[in-house]
C-alpha cells in the first residue's frame, strides 16, 4: 500500500506538472472524506462548521442556523456527531444547507455533489448512490438510537451487496468497472461501509469481528487509465519539462522513478498510478488501521458551542 520509495508530496508535485500537459483525472476525493473519517474527525468537523458559517451573510447565517435547529431541536446536540460517518454526514449537511441558503438548487438524491471523485462520463458505481443516501439520512436519525442501528445495519448490508455485484462485473471484464475514477469511488464506498461498521460498534458496544472489505480494494495494475492525450507525445514534453526544471522537481522525479531501472510504458501513466496508490492509502494513514482506538473514540457534537448565530432565540 502506498508508495514506499515515492513520498506522496513528490507524486503530487509531479502530477501537477503532468496534468498541465495531459489532464488525467484528479483522484483525490474531497478532503472531508479522509479528514473526517479519521481519528481527528471532531477537530476537522468543528473547523469545517466554523468555515461554512463564516462564508455566509448575516441573513444566510440566520437561515442556516434555523435549518439546523429544525433538524436537531433546541438542544443542538448530535449523538456521536463528532466521529466517523455521523461527523461526515454533518459536514455534508452543513455544505447542503449553505448552498440552499445562498439560493442554489441542491438535489436530494444521487451522488452527493463534490464528495466523490468526478467521472467525466457521469458514471458512478452503486456504492456511491447507497453511501450518499445513507449520509443524507443520518442527521435525521442521529439522536434516535433504535432507528440509527436499524438503518445503519441496512445500509451496511447494501454496500456489501453493491461491492459483491461490482466484483462480478470486474470478473466478467466489464471495462467501465475498471475505470480509474470508478475504482477510487468504489474504494470510498468500501471505507464508508467500514465506517458504518465502526459506528455500529460504538452504538452497540460490539467487540466481535468488524466488517473488513479492504482486502478487496481494486489494485492499480488492472485499471484503465484515462490519459486524455497522446501518451508518447506527452511523455516527451513531460521529460523535457523535468529536464529543464528546478531542483525540487528533479529530486521528486528521482524519488518517484522506478528503482529497478525499468522504464515505464509511459511516464504519465506511472505518475497517475502513484497518485492513485496514495489515495488508496489515505484511510490507513488517517488512523483507521487501528479500529480499537477508533471505536473507543466516542464524542457527541454540540452545534451550539461553535454557532456564530444565537442558537435559541
Amino acid at each position: 500500500m502506498g508508495n514506499m520509495q515515492c513520498p506522496p508530496e513528490d507524486a503530487a508535485h509531479l502530477a501537477s506538472i503532468a496534468q498541465d500537459i495531459c489532464p488525467f483525472p484528479n483522484y483525490n476525493p474531497n478532503p472531508l472524506y479522509h479528514n473526517i473519517l479519521s481519528i481527528n474527525s471532531s477537530l476537522h468537523l468543528r473547523n469545517h462548521y466554523i468555515a461554512v458559517q463564516s462564508s455566509l451573510t448575516p441573513k444566510q447565517l440566520e437561515d442556516f442556523t434555523q435549518g439546523l435547529r429544525t433538524t436537531f431541536g433546541r438542544d443542538g446536540n448530535v449523538t456521536l456527531g463528532g466521529v466517523g460517518v455521523v461527523a461526515l454526514s454533518l459536514a455534508v449537511l452543513f455544505d447542503t444547507l449553505a448552498r440552499q441558503v445562498r439560493g442554489e438548487w441542491v438535489s436530494d438524491s444521487g451522488p452527493i455533489p463534490g464528495l466523490f471523485v468526478k467521472n467525466l462520463r457521469g458514471y458512478y458505481p452503486a456504492h456511491v448512490y447507497t453511501a450518499s443516501e445513507y449520509l443524507r439520512l443520518v442527521p435525521h436519525i442521529a439522536n434516535n438510537p433504535t432507528r440509527m442501528i436499524e438503518e445503519s445495519e441496512r445500509y451496511q448490508k447494501q454496500l456489501v451487496i453493491d461491492h459483491q455485484s461490482w466484483d462480478k462485473l470486474v470478473e466478467n471484464h466489464t471495462m467501465a468497472m475498471k475505470d480509474d475514477t470508478t475504482a477510487v469511488n468504489v474504494f470510498m464506498g468500501q471505507y464508508i461501509a467500514v465506517s458504518i461498521s465502526l459506528h455500529l460498534s460504538r452504538i452497540t458496544h460490539f467487540t466481535g469481528n468488524l466488517l473488513d472489505i479492504n482486502a478487496n480494494a481494486s489494485p492499480t495494475g488492472g485499471n484503465i487509465w484515462n490519459l486524455n492525450c497522446d501518451p508518447k507525445a506527452a511523455d516527451k514534453e513531460f521529460l523535457a519539462k523535468v529536464k529543464n526544471s528546478d531542483k525540487r522537481t528533479q529530486e521528486a522525479f528521482e524519488s518517484c522513478s522506478p528503482k529497478s531501472g525499468h522504464v515505464p510504458q509511459t511516464w504519465l501513466q506511472h505518475i497517475a498510478k502513484l497518485v492513485f496508490a496514495d489515495v488508496m492509502f489515505l484511510p490507513a494513514q488517517s488512523g483507521y488501521a487501528n479500529p480499537d482506538s477508533v471505536i473507543a473514540h466516542r464524542e457527541h457534537f454540540d452545534l451550539k458551542a461553535d454557532a456564530l448565530k444565537k442558537w435559541v432565540e
